[in-house]
């Protein structure tokens, strides 16, 4: 079991704001529990960031459990 899924549920995931990396591609920079536990480019790597996290991916659709600022699991360009 992580530490992090010791029944904590005041502190979900975030998902901020898109961003764009050197290379021009699009990306979102996710949080767990506060930690800053990567970069996502669609809500596939944001599944597994989760389950690295030791979370069920199952969980992304479930309400209060991922916070996403700048937009839904939908946008990933900056200039939406």
């Amino acid at each position: 079991m992580s530490i992090f899924s010791a029944g904590q549920n005041d502190s979900r995931i975030v998902v901020h704001r898109p961003h764009t990396d050197a290379a021009g591609q699009h990306y979102r920079q996710v949080d767990f529990f506060g930690l800053e536990v990567g970069r996502a480019y669609g809500t596939e790597d944001v599944k597994a960031l989760m389950v690295r996290c030791g979370m069920d991916p199952e969980l992304l659709d479930q309400p209060g459990v991922v916070e996403w600022f700048g937009g839904g699991p939908e946008i990933w360009d900056e200039r939406a």
